[in-house]
């Protein structure tokens, strides 16, 4: 009776010489459908077991996160009745003696590649956590931690790394510091969660400040983002044209390629403020990939702030820009339009 039972179900699912067409058919979908159906549970599987392995790298990365105190205002003393006001907060004209910091020394312990921390303390999922809160490496090259983790062992989102041409010393440091990181928009881990900044004005006012302390930083050093912007990495999406801005990392004397670097984030950038920046000021730049169209890239820079900025009046100045003022790649503008938009930060 049970090998009768098992024929059966048998010559109901496995095509046999005996089997019209439609009947063939039939079981040859529904084999292809259970085959379809195993492999989405495997890949289920990896992608949980996956994002399981790097939360929990993650986190455990975490326990070295440095907690800083904010530099304080360099302040004078207060003059005497009639005379000008030297009250407020004045630039800091002398530099600390820059030293490896306690935080520092145990991450360089575990990888001498390590350079600094990186965080946006406001950007958080629904527990408050940061998405973007990790160490920040330095390679031999630009592809060298595209898929390793901090110990060097593979790792699908790899590590968050400056472009190897700038420099972070003990007696120097580049102006400009670019950043790279993942686009892990179904993970969500890297740099996925910059893409959020293309949904409204509004989300950059709430996450104006970038927290970037290299291993020399014992005090907390904030940057405001200045631009937020799509741009090519090829010339070939934009009809030859291409804004390199990896290829700044130090402005000249006079300034002049200063100008043309903030002119070019200044005329791609979504939005704009009153935030005022010179060559004399420090940047980073944060780039990832940007799915919607090919060869496009996601770029965030951000001015380090001065003890005469006012984070409160740049973050009320922030204005989203008109279309028609915002210079688009031309691959960009064939697909999408001359246009923001926001498809998520997991697209």
């Amino acid at each position: 009776m049970a090998n009768s039972k098992l024929e059966a179900i048998r010559d109901y699912l496995i095509p046999n010489k005996s089997d019209n067409k439609s009947e063939k058919l039939r079981k040859i979908v529904f084999i292809f459908s259970v085959i379809v159906f195993i492999a989405s549970l495997v890949q289920l599987g990896l992608f949980l077991r996956n994002k399981g392995v790097q939360e929990s790298y993650q986190k455990e990365l975490l326990s070295y996160a440095p907690q800083l105190d904010d530099e304080p205002a360099k302040t004078t003393e207060t003059s005497s009745p009639g005379s000008k006001d030297t009250s407020k907060p004045e630039p800091d004209t002398k530099k600390a003696e820059r030293t490896i910091q306690p935080w520092a020394q145990k991450l360089l312990n575990r990888n001498k590649d390590v350079v600094g921390w990186l965080s946006i303390p406001s950007l958080t999922d629904s527990s408050g956590s940061a998405y973007i809160n990790t160490v920040v490496v330095k390679g031999k090259n630009n592809e060298e931690y595209l898929n390793i983790d901090l110990d060097k062992k593979y790792s699908e989102t790899g590590t968050i790394f400056i472009d190897h041409r700038c420099d972070i010393q003990k007696d120097s440091q580049s102006d400009n510091i670019t950043i790279y990181g993942h686009h892990m928009n179904y993970l969500g881990t890297g740099f996925a969660h910059l893409h959020e900044y293309k949904q409204s004005v509004d989300v950059l006012r709430k996450n104006a400040v970038v927290n970037f302390n290299t291993i020399y930083d014992g005090t907390n050093q904030k940057y405001a983002i200045i631009g937020c912007f799509v741009t090519n990495a090829f010339e070939g999406a934009d009809n030859g044209n291409i804004f390199r801005y990896w290829d700044t990392t130090n402005f000249k004397k006079d300034g002049s390629d200063f100008k043309q670097w903030i002119a070019e984030v200044n005329k791609r950038s979504w939005y704009s403020s009153d935030i005022k920046c010179t060559a004399q000021d420090d940047y980073i730049t944060l780039s990832t990939c940007s799915d919607e169209v090919w060869g496009i890239r996601w770029v965030i820079v951000a001015k380090k702030l001065t003890a005469n900025d006012d984070i409160e009046k740049i973050k009320s100045s922030y204005r989203a820009k008109a279309d028609k003022d915002i210079y688009f790649p031309a691959n960009w503008v064939n697909k999408i339009g001359n246009k923001p938009v926001y498809y998520g930060w997991d697209y």
